[in-house]
């Protein structure tokens, strides 16, 4: 069973994934409750544009985002990803293809290399890797009004 423990997001104008293998669904932890999610292991992971968000307390969530046009990157050897959902456009030579992958939808083809365009993945987990966001800016916010922290 996957780690887990809670759900955090990724918005993105594109993501690359390098290395690619959906190695199936698996079962993993979310807020107490056990559900299915999509596993997939890569090597190489750019994005443009990250966002990522996730509540830390009722009412409260940490968001990251980093330089706007900038693209993060997570590498450095076999990084596990557990994706509830993952949503946008795979771009197949310039072609946007929308897709809305999920543990009742799983991919239907198992490829070593995608890019997704206008993205958003709800994840669980993300294991491995070294993830480097130029020009990070880290926030808090609540019902009331944000907090910015550097």
């Amino acid at each position: 069973m996957a780690g887990g423990g809670r759900e955090w997001t990724l918005t993105a104008s594109r993501l690359e994934l390098g290395g690619l293998n959906f190695a199936g669904i698996v079962d993993t932890v979310v807020n107490g409750q056990v559900i299915k999610v999509l596993k997939f292991t890569t090597t190489d992971m750019k994005i443009k544009d990250l966002v990522q968000s996730g509540e830390i307390s009722p009412g409260t969530k940490l968001i990251t985002a980093a330089r706007p046009g900038s693209t993060s990157t997570v590498s450095s050897g076999r990084i596990e990803l557990f994706t509830v959902q993952l949503k946008g456009n795979l771009d197949i030579l310039g072609i946007k293809i929308p897709v809305d992958y999920s543990a009742a939808h799983p991919p239907p083809l198992n490829v070593p290399f995608a890019v997704f365009t206008e993205v958003t993945v709800r994840n669980t987990d993300l294991r491995g890797g070294t993830l480097k966001i130029p020009g990070a800016r880290i926030s808090v916010v609540s019902d009331q009004a944000p907090v910015e922290r550097r």
